[in-house]
């Protein structure tokens, strides 16, 4: 049963790789991926040095390398326009893209066994924003990602030790950094390390190729972009609130075709 889910699942991913940039609207989502990652990895660039300025202001130095992941392990976030990104990135790169769904089933079923804790990380992520983070907000939500960490459980976009997604990783990722011994920032190490994390406002972003959205949307993006692969136009339209996308996209006199090809 499990290896009919799974065949099902990647039947479903292969459909939505070839008709997302399909059409009208799959050309203005292919072009809003491409300005984004351009927009974005200039950003990052803003970030590093930002980080390198205050790290040795502090008389510091940055300490991550390749195939140093301890912070692979933490709950991180990303807006909706970054997990749109990821998939166009990981389309363009197939052995990623099979790396990361390889990856995937067994990564979930950990955190399934665990309990999900990420999705009381996410709840509490959003209460503290809209409540202004107060004290109790920020403690209620640094425990649940602490107990989120103490799973020790490696993001799926981790191959061979290293970032496979580190061309267009989230804002979030990119914005933390250490200066203590890489070892320090193990689980099973006592020692506490020298984390700076920096934040920038373009995660607050309306943007999309249809029309602009409502509101920020923030998600745990490992399981995001999964969903979008899997779930397509119908999937982009539950997460955005943008209701007739879908119906939208399958009118168009290019997509029909390519999906009774592929059937």
């Amino acid at each position: 049963m499990q290896m009919l889910k799974e065949k099902s699942a990647l039947n479903s991913i292969m459909l939505n790789k070839e008709i997302a940039y399909a059409g009208d609207i799959g050309r203005k989502r292919r072009d809003f991926c491409i300005e984004f990652i351009k927009k974005k990895q200039g950003i990052i660039k803003e970030i590093q040095d930002s980080q390198l300025a205050t790290v040795e202001a502090n008389g510091h130095q940055i300490t991550c390398h390749k195939g140093c992941a301890h912070c692979c392990h933490f709950y991180m976030h990303a807006n909706i326009q970054e997990c749109e990104a990821i998939v166009y990135y990981l389309y363009n790169n197939e052995d990623i893209l099979e790396a990361y769904i390889k990856n995937y089933n067994e990564w979930r079923q950990k955190l399934s066994e665990n309990g999900d804790i990420f999705k009381n990380c996410a709840r509490l992520w959003y209460e503290k924003g809209l409540k202004g983070a107060g004290k109790n907000e920020e403690l209620a939500y640094s425990e649940e990602t602490a107990r989120y960490r103490d799973q020790d459980i490696a993001c799926p976009f981790l191959v061979n030790g290293a970032c496979s997604i580190y061309e267009v990783r989230p804002y979030l990722c990119a914005g933390t950094v250490s200066s203590s011994p890489s070892e320090w920032c193990s689980k099973s190490n006592t020692n506490t390390p020298n984390i700076y994390r920096t934040q920038t406002s373009a995660i607050y972003d309306k943007s999309f190729y249809y029309k602009e959205l409502e509101d920020y949307i923030f998600t745990f993006f490992p399981i995001t972009v999964y969903y979008i692969l899997e779930g397509g136009y119908k999937m982009l339209a539950m997460i955005t609130g943008i209701s007739d996308l879908e119906d939208i996209v399958s009118k168009d006199t290019e997509v029909p075709g390519i999906i009774r090809k592929l059937s």
